[in-house]
């Protein structure tokens, strides 16, 4: 397999950070708007030049002040991606000028000890390259002038920061997934908190204000020797209540990393319960036919009250009945409590039904099925079940085959649902029936 460098992006807030990572990726994973520090935690993405693959990372705007209370947390995001990183693309405005924050940002580059070039981001023509000039006051002895919005000069910038990296450094690729988990909920519930705690260290910020993280976010998890991929992503809101490009580009990038993914974390707040907007969230799981764990956060604070789990655990099945069908886990990520578990019930999950049921005993099963409770007639026809067969694999899908296939009722669909589900040990895991006539 070809080693993959990580290349950072850095800079001050708005120089084209995510302009540039979205041109090298090829699409627009990093949300881009004129407003300053919209990118907050690191983003990844894969990319690739003259046949070299390499992943970048995206990180937040740079400000030597601490008087916005996410620039402290921003900094040790930067920090992290200098450490992790095999090279640095760092990004200054040729329009706006030298900055002091590039004159501080500068330092850290060169602390690093890793390869890094300079890019002068906006310089869109030939006439703009002089814009360059300005940067040599800061030691750097080359930058290269380049256009993040049009492409100009990045293939140059690219290949003086590939040839000065030591490829035999790079160990194998990490980003290799065996399994890949999406953290989904509404704002504020503590997915990045237990993003935190399951990597044992602060990967995403956290903050008490809604809608802290932005856009979705890549962490390879070492696990009893499997890598599995867990994304945090934006809360996600009624579409009546996004009141800015930016919340509506995050909502799509959660929705988007929902449907890449092979299991779906669903927080809920143990305080507030299962409101209507996340049982709307888990309707668009199942819809989707993704495997689900719901996870109850925030039990520590819950827990000493009256209700127990198992009350509250019916009561959420009593809510929304095709709930019982999938895990509830009740889980602090502030103290910790029960968080390992999540890892365990998500890997047991995802590994059933990776191979398609036999033939036969999916026809053993439904004759037991049919004699314990055979599909009642209607309009004066009986109804029998010939066959079945699944016809994919995720979701699962069964085929049913019938004489009257748009007779049979939805009441008995949920029995033969639910005796499929209890026969084969298919708990987490949203199937399907297609009817059809035989």
């Amino acid at each position: 397999m070809a080693k993959k460098p990580k290349i950072a992006i850095i800079g001050r807030p708005n120089v084209g950070k995510s302009t540039l990572f979205n041109k090298l990726s090829g699409k627009r994973t990093s949300i881009v708007d004129q407003l300053e520090g919209v990118t907050r935690d690191r983003v990844y993405a894969s990319a690739e030049w003259l046949s070299q693959e390499f992943n970048i990372i995206d990180t937040g705007g740079f400000v030597s002040s601490n008087e916005d209370i996410f620039n402290k947390k921003i900094k040790v995001q930067i920090s992290a991606a200098l450490n992790e990183c095999h090279g640095i693309i760092f990004l200054v405005d040729g329009k706006d000028g030298l900055n002091p924050n590039d004159n501080l940002l500068s330092k850290l580059v060169r602390k690093s000890g890793k390869n890094f070039v300079m890019g002068v981001n906006k310089c869109d023509t030939p006439d703009h390259h002089h814009r360059k000039d300005q940067f040599f006051d800061i030691g750097f002895e080359n930058p290269f002038p380049i256009s993040a919005l049009n492409g100009a000069g990045i293939g140059d910038m690219l290949d003086e920061l590939f040839e000065h990296i030591d490829f035999n450094l790079i160990s194998k690729s990490d980003e290799d997934e065996d399994c890949s988990l999406s953290i989904v909920g509404m704002p504020n519930v503590g997915k990045s908190s237990l993003l935190n705690a399951l990597l044992q260290r602060d990967q995403a910020i956290v903050s008490d204000i809604a809608g802290t993280t932005r856009d979705s976010l890549d962490t390879i998890i070492k696990w009893h020797g499997k890598n599995i991929k867990v994304v945090d992503t934006a809360g996600l809101r009624k579409k009546s209540k996004i009141d800015s490009d930016i919340e509506f580009y995050s909502s799509l990038r959660a929705m988007d990393s929902l449907l890449r993914s092979d299991l779906v974390l669903l927080v809920v707040d143990a305080e507030k319960g299962f409101t209507k907007q996340e049982k709307s969230i888990a309707k668009e799981v199942i819809k989707k036919g993704k495997r689900m764990i719901i996870l109850v956060n925030k039990w520590d604070l819950a827990s000493g009250t009256d209700v127990s789990a198992e009350l509250y655990k019916q009561d959420m099945y009593d809510e929304f009945k095709d709930l019982s069908h999938y895990p509830i886990l009740f889980v602090s990520a502030l103290t910790k409590r029960r968080v390992s578990n999540i890892l365990e019930v998500a890997w047991d999950i995802f590994t059933k039904q990776r191979e398609k049921l036999s033939t036969k005993k999916l026809n053993e099963w439904v004759e037991k099925a049919v004699r314990n409770y055979p599909p009642p007639a209607k309009l004066g026809k009986s109804i029998k079940l010939k066959f079945i067969e699944q016809v994919q694999q995720s979701p699962p899908i069964f085929a049913i085959f019938s004489n009257y296939p748009k007779l049979i009722s939805v009441q008995y669909l949920r029995y033969l649902h639910n005796q499929l589900r209890d026969s084969f040990d298919l708990k987490g895991i949203t199937i399907k029936f297609s009817l059809r006539k035989g």
